[in-house]
């Protein structure tokens, strides 16, 4: 994958969540994204049950402190509820514990990804992103739609239409408003109404 220092400003009008002196570098899309990504994988909290999956994480890594899945899954759950100094010590600590270069730090690089974008630090989450799809040595089937939404939400929308181009490419759902809708139905409120935003400006072309 190219890295391209290039950015623009949004020819879509689009009202972006940041300015354009915020615009990030340009990754390129490179084909189709069909890989597989164990690594790319999040527990989702049981409905009614967020005290007790509190609990099962915490009983986990106090008898294992270098439990990087269970570290990163409470990283998340502390920025869910507003406690970034919280998250962030966990995802150091997810971090330090992992294997470098495995499957336990692309697991780790993926989702503080995830969580620096809803802190609006977009620039720490590319920088996550790009290193787990590097260490992923292939092309990782979250990518396209990943990168689309992050370029999106920076306002970089010829950037973030290539790349939903590619999440089309990769996986017809993304083709339609339904399955769009069926792909991001775990989202944030915020992510989904982005991508509708994106998917609308790509069904327009």
């Amino acid at each position: 994958m190219m890295v391209v220092d290039v950015v623009g400003a949004n020819p879509m009008g689009h009202a972006s969540a940041a300015g354009a002196s915020d615009a990030l570098p340009a990754l390129q899309p490179d084909g189709r994204y069909l890989d597989d990504d164990p690594s790319a994988s999040y527990l989702s909290t049981p409905p009614g049950n967020r005290s007790r999956f509190r609990q099962l994480i915490d009983a986990s890594i106090r008898k294992n402190p270098r439990n990087v899945s269970a570290l990163s899954h409470r990283a998340y759950l502390f920025m869910e509820a507003g406690d970034h100094a919280r998250a962030r010590r966990d995802f150091d600590a997810a971090l330090a514990a992992a294997e470098p270069g495995g499957p336990h730090e692309r697991h780790v690089r993926w989702s503080r990804g995830w969580a620096s974008y809803e802190q609006a630090d977009y620039a720490a989450t590319l920088s996550d992103w790009q290193r787990a799809i590097e260490l992923h040595g292939g092309r990782p089937f979250w990518a396209p739609y990943s990168l689309a939404l992050l370029y999106w939400t920076t306002g970089q929308a010829d950037l973030a239409l290539q790349w939903y181009d590619a999440a089309v490419q990769s996986d017809q759902d993304w083709a339609t408003a339904d399955g769009m809708a069926h792909r991001t139905r775990r989202w944030s409120p915020p992510q989904q109404a982005r991508m509708q935003e994106l998917f609308a400006a790509w069904a327009r072309r």
